[in-house]
């Protein structure tokens, strides 16, 4: 195999501002209903900053608020609505661009369903990548190990014989510790977080994408 540095990057609260964006889908939501702020911040703690499933967010909302639709059609109809609310990522898309230009394979390495690629397209990302890996769509979720090397193996190289392999994401433990688990280097997105956990830390933390970038490239000089 050829010689291939390696960039992984998550999605959610990486790359994007899922908080916002799932803020801006639930004023909405609730807006079009007749429903107030009580009901946004509702939606908002059910959410859970994005780990809780989609089943656990609308089951209990449609009792607490008296949501006609039943749980199935209101998952369905927030996997269209929501990544419309996705900003775009202009800053993003510019690191991507900064490490694709210095050589490096640059993957999305995301948990979730194929709306992803909706919120790709939302945010300006749909083509900042060389491939896109959606557990959806392989079959296995972070920290799998898997995930990480269909990552690599779909940017031409595997976790072994990368000359460098690196993991951003912002969840410690499917991001960070998937990673460091497989052997790749990681920055940890900490979003005005502590490290929560004892086991593993991260080789290097970062407030912003250009930072991660910086970390990444400075370690690879």
């Amino acid at each position: 195999m050829p010689a291939v540095r390696l960039a992984c990057f998550d999605l959610d609260n990486t790359l994007i501002d899922r908080q916002a964006a799932f803020s801006a889908w639930a004023s909405a939501f609730c807006a079009a209903r007749g429903l107030g702020e009580e009901a946004v911040a509702l939606l908002v703690r059910l959410d859970q900053d994005g780990f809780a499933t989609r089943e656990e967010v609308f089951g209990p909302a449609r009792q607490a608020l008296g949501l006609t639709e039943d749980t199935a059609g209101l998952i369905a109809r927030y996997r269209v609505e929501y990544p419309r609310f996705v900003a775009p990522a202009a800053e993003a898309a510019r690191e991507l661009a900064r490490l694709r230009a210095q050589s490096w394979r640059v993957a999305l390495v995301t948990n979730g369903p194929t709306s992803q690629h909706d919120k790709l397209a939302c945010a300006g990302l749909a083509a900042a990548f060389d491939a896109l890996v959606v557990s959806a769509e392989v079959g296995v979720e972070k920290p799998n190990r898997a995930i990480f090397a269909e990552a690599a193996r779909r940017c031409g190289t595997s976790l072994e014989e990368a000359t460098a392999a690196f993991m951003v994401g912002d969840a410690p433990a499917t991001d960070v510790g998937g990673a460091w688990a497989a052997g790749m280097r990681t920055v940890w997105m900490r979003r005005g977080r502590r490290w929560p956990l004892r086991a593993f830390r991260p080789d290097h933390v970062a407030d912003d994408v250009a930072e991660a970038v910086d970390a990444i490239l400075g370690e690879a000089r």
